[in-house]
C-alpha cells in the first residue's frame, strides 16, 4: 500500500514540475521574444570587400582606353544638362569615353571615329559638325555605333543624314512628351506608360521609314522618342526625348545599348527595404487616424497590425528589412548624450527585425542631422545644428553604444541621415572620427532645398559606400517615383526604398487615407517590381552595400566573333552581375557564369569567373 501512495505521490509531483515547466517554458519564450536577445545577428549574404579592394568608379575606369567619343557644343542651350547626364551614365557603364566640345575645338581637330567604337552626339543643331557629320555617317556604315543623344532640331544638315537615321519627313514642331511608354521586350518595365513630370514641347515630330525600329513613344500622341536601325554594317539611334533629368538615365543607358552587335555593362542587381526611425521609442504625433480605423494606440498599431502586416509582406516577397534607429527624440544637440532608459521597445521590435533575418544600421542618436552652425535650414527644416565635431562624435558614439547594449547580436554599419540631411563637416566627421560607419545611405535625388546629401551608387575616396535611396513611402504608383523606379532597373538594376514607421502620423505622407491604403500603394508596387524584375535579390543593406563595392570596381571588355562573344572582365572578385544585350544572334552555352532572360534580347548575367565566354546559338 505504501508503495501505491509513494507512486502517486511521484506521479503527481512530476504531473506539477510538468506543468511548472511547460509554465516557465512559455515564460522563458515570452521573455525572449520580448527582449529580442536571444537572435543571433544577421548572416549577411553578401558583406563588404576588404577596405583596400573598393574602388571607385572613376578609378576603376582610369587604366581604361577609350571607347566612346561625345561630341557636344556646350553653346547650344541644354548641352550642358545632357553632356552631365551621359557623362555620369557612360561612367557607369564603365565605358571610357573622350569628350570633345565643338565650343572649344574645331570640327576639322575632333578625333578619327574610327579610333573608337561608339560615339554620342550632344548637340541638337549637328551644324556645327560640318563635314565631319558625313564623316561620322560613312564610319556607321563600316561598322560604328552612333548615338544623337538630343531631340535633334530641323536644321539643313540634319536633313541632309535623316534618311540615315530612319527619319521619312518631319513638321518641324515639336510636340509634348508628356509620357513615356518603352516598347514591350526592349526594356525592363516595358509595355507600360510612365508619366514625365513637368512636360513641356520637348520632341520633334516624325515619321519614320519603315527600317526604322521604334523603342519607345510618348503616350497620348505615340510620337516617337526613341528609336534606331542599321546603316550598313553599324548601328544608329535617336533619342528624341529632350529631357536629361538623373530620373531619365535608364532610358538613355538603354539606348546605348543598341548600339553593337552586344552590350554589357555592370550592375548591383539589389532591393533594399529601409525601415526609417525603426527601432525607436514610440512617434509622437497625432493618432487620430489609427484610433479612427482601428481603435488602437499607436503603440498598440505598430504591434498588432503595422509589424504583422509588414511581416507579411517580407514572406510573400522575400523582404529582409534594415532598420535604422534612432535613440530618442529630444532636440537637444547642446547637452552631452543620455542613455535612453526605456529599451523595451528596442529589444522587442529590434530583436523581430532580427529574427525575420533583417539588419539594424544607425539613424541617430536623436533626429538631428549632422550638421554643424555654418549650416542654414531656413524655413525648410525647424532642425537645431550641432556646436562642434566632438558634439557629433559624441553622439553617434553613443547611438552605437546603446545599440551594443539593447542588442548585443546587431551588427551596424549603415548611416541613413535624418530628412537625408547630412552637411559636408557631418560627412568628413562620419568618415574619420566614427570607424563603425561603412555605408551612408542618402538619397538619389535633388529636392530644390540644396539641402540633402544627394548621392551616386559608388565608394568614396574614404572608403564609405554610398548607396542612395530611390523611392520612398506606400504611394510609389506616384508618376515621379515609378519612372525612378524604372529607370534605375534598367540603369544599375536596383531598388532602394523607405518607409517610417510614423508615416501613419501625418497627414502629407497618407495619414488621412489610412494604413490600408498606404500598405495598398506598397504591395502594388511590389507586385510590379516583382513582374519588371523577377530575379533581382532582396538584400539588407550590408549585402547591398557588398553589391554596390563589386559594381564599382568592375570593367567589362566585350569582344565577338561569328560563334561567341567573350566578356574580360577588370577587378572581379567573387561575383559580378550586368545586363547583356544580344542585338545580333542568340546567346547559348556559357562559360564562367550563368545567364538568365529578363526580357525580348535584354538578359541577366552572373558571371563567375573573370573570363565569361557566351556562344551564339547557330541558325
Amino acid at each position: 500500500m505504501k508503495r501505491v501512495q509513494d507512486w502517486l505521490l511521484r506521479f503527481r509531483w512530476q504531473k506539477l514540475l510538468l506543468v511548472w515547466g511547460v509554465f516557465l517554458l512559455i515564460a522563458a519564450v515570452l521573455f525572449a521574444e520580448r527582449s529580442g536577445v536571444q537572435y543571433t545577428h544577421t548572416r549577411f549574404r553578401l558583406s563588404y570587400l576588404p577596405q583596400e579592394q573598393a574602388v571607385s568608379k572613376a578609378q576603376a575606369l582610369q587604366e581604361q582606353p577609350a571607347t566612346c567619343l561625345l561630341l557636344c557644343d556646350s553653346r547650344q542651350s541644354g548641352v550642358d544638362d545632357a553632356r552631365e547626364l551621359f557623362t555620369q551614365l557612360l561612367q557607369d557603364m564603365k565605358v571610357a569615353a573622350d569628350v570633345v566640345d565643338l565650343a572649344e575645338v574645331s570640327a576639322n581637330d575632333l578625333p578619327a571615329p574610327e579610333n573608337y567604337q561608339t560615339a554620342v552626339v550632344l548637340m541638337p543643331n549637328v551644324e556645327p559638325l560640318g563635314e565631319e557629320l558625313l564623316r561620322l555617317m560613312n564610319w556607321v556604315e563600316d561598322g560604328g555605333g552612333l548615338l544623337f543623344g538630343m531631340s535633334p532640331s530641323n536644321d539643313r544638315y540634319f536633313n541632309v543624314v535623316s534618311a540615315k537615321l530612319g527619319v521619312l519627313s518631319t513638321s518641324g514642331e515639336y510636340k509634348q512628351a508628356e509620357s513615356i511608354v518603352p516598347a514591350e521586350g526592349f526594356m525592363l518595365g516595358g509595355g507600360q506608360r510612365y508619366e514625365l513630370s513637368d512636360p513641356f514641347d520637348s520632341s520633334l515630330a516624325v515619321a519614320l521609314r519603315e527600317d526604322a525600329e521604334v523603342y519607345a513613344t510618348t503616350g497620348d500622341e505615340k510620337v516617337p522618342l526613341i528609336w534606331g536601325r542599321r546603316q550598313g554594317k553599324g548601328r544608329v539611334v535617336v533619342d528624341n526625348i529632350g529631357i536629361y533629368d538623373k530620373v531619365m538615365r535608364g532610358f538613355y543607358a538603354a539606348s546605348y545599348s543598341l548600339l553593337q552587335d552586344a552590350v554589357a555593362y555592370p550592375v548591383i542587381n539589389s532591393a533594399v527595404f529601409y525601415l526609417d526611425d525603426f527601432p525607436s521609442p514610440v512617434p509622437g504625433g497625432d493618432g487620430t487616424y489609427i484610433r479612427r480605423d482601428y481603435g488602437l494606440s499607436i503603440s498598440d498599431f505598430y504591434s498588432q497590425v503595422w509589424w504583422p502586416d509588414l511581416t507579411q509582406l517580407a514572406e510573400r516577397y522575400g523582404i529582409r528589412y534594415t532598420g535604422v534607429m534612432i535613440e530618442n527624440y529630444e532636440d537637444d544637440t547642446l547637452s552631452a548624450p543620455e542613455r535612453q532608459a526605456d529599451t523595451e521597445q528596442f529589444r522587442y521590435f529590434g530583436g523581430l527585425l532580427l529574427r525575420q533575418g533583417g539588419e539594424i544600421g544607425y539613424h541617430g542618436y536623436n533626429h538631428q542631422p549632422l550638421c554643424l552652425p555654418d549650416t542654414d535650414y531656413g524655413d525648410a527644416y525647424a532642425y537645431n545644428q550641432w556646436p562642434d565635431a566632438d558634439a557629433i562624435t559624441a553622439a553617434m558614439d553613443e547611438l552605437i553604444a546603446f545599440q551594443k547594449s539593447v542588442l548585443p547580436y546587431a551588427v551596424g554599419s549603415v548611416y541613413v541621415p535624418p530628412s537625408n540631411i547630412l552637411s559636408a563637416a557631418g560627412r568628413e566627421i562620419l568618415g574619420t572620427r566614427v570607424p563603425g560607419i561603412r555605408t551612408i545611405a542618402s538619397t538619389y535625388f535633388e529636392d530644390g532645398s540644396g539641402l540633402p546629401y544627394v548621392q551616386e551608387f559608388d565608394v568614396a575616396p574614404d572608403g564609405i559606400v554610398d548607396q542612395p535611396r530611390i523611392v520612398s513611402g506606400g504611394m510609389v504608383g506616384d508618376s515621379y517615383m515609378r519612372l525612378a523606379a524604372v529607370s534605375e532597373l534598367n540603369m544599375h538594376y536596383v531598388s532602394t526604398h523607405f518607409m517610417h514607421p510614423d508615416d501613419l502620423l501625418d497627414e502629407d505622407r497618407g495619414a488621412a487615407e489610412g494604413w490600408e491604403v498606404y500598405k495598398g500603394g506598397l504591395v502594388d508596387y511590389l507586385n510590379w517590381l516583382e513582374k519588371a524584375a523577377p530575379h533581382l535579390r532582396k538584400q539588407t543593406g550590408t549585402e547591398c552595400s557588398g553589391a554596390v563595392e563589386r559594381f564599382a570596381a568592375l570593367t567589362v571588355t566585350t569582344t565577338g566573333t561569328n560563334d561567341a562573344w567573350e566578356l574580360t572582365l577588370g577587378n572581379f572578385h567573387d561575383e559580378a552581375w550586368l545586363l547583356f544585350r544580344a542585338n545580333d544572334g542568340v546567346p547559348g552555352t556559357v562559360t564562367g557564369g550563368q545567364l538568365t532572360l529578363l526580357t525580348g534580347n535584354l538578359y541577366l548575367l552572373k558571371a563567375e569567373q573573370p573570363t565569361v565566354q557566351i556562344l551564339r546559338q547557330e541558325g
